[in-house]
């Protein structure tokens, strides 16, 4: 019993960081030709929600941004892996919805923390972003994180 909870136990923090690297790579390269950037500037962007205005200053500050948004990623992933393989295992069973779903609440959660980090609570991003912040959530991240949970729950 103890042997297929641990196996278990692995399962979901592997899954969760191998669909958390993926969907990850995917959400940036997205956003990357979306908003026709580079990483180095989208991974400044994340690492100024910690340090500010300060990570435009050097290229350098986008290891930092690289750091914190695949450690979010295998985060959000793994949470989505626990619940799959856990209390909700229907989340396997559905996963375009579910991913779909998820990714809504990934980019509600991102949105909130990066807003508040960013803009401040008044402000909101124009509708343009929004629609971009949408597919790159759901379909860039919530989906092959889902499907790639999935995946691994059937194994």
């Amino acid at each position: 019993m103890q042997a297929t909870a641990d196996r278990t136990r692995a399962n979901v923090w592997a899954a969760g960081i191998v669909a958390g690297t993926i969907a990850g790579a995917l959400i940036d390269s997205f956003l990357v030709i979306a908003n026709h950037t580079t990483y180095i500037q989208i991974w400044q962007f994340v690492a100024s929600a910690i340090v500010g205005g300060a990570a435009y200053a050097s290229p350098a500050y986008a290891i930092l941004g690289f750091a914190m948004h695949f450690a979010i990623s295998i985060v959000w992933a793994s949470i989505y892996a626990w619940a799959a393989f856990g209390p909700m295992p229907a989340l396997a069973q559905a996963p375009v919805l579910s991913g779909l779903l998820y990714g809504i609440v990934v980019m509600i959660g991102m949105t909130l923390v990066l807003m508040v980090n960013h803009v401040g609570p008044a402000g909101l991003p124009d509708a343009g972003t929004l629609v971009k912040s949408l597919i790159a959530h759901t379909v860039f991240f919530g989906l092959p994180v889902a499907l790639y949970v999935s995946r691994a729950a059937r194994a």
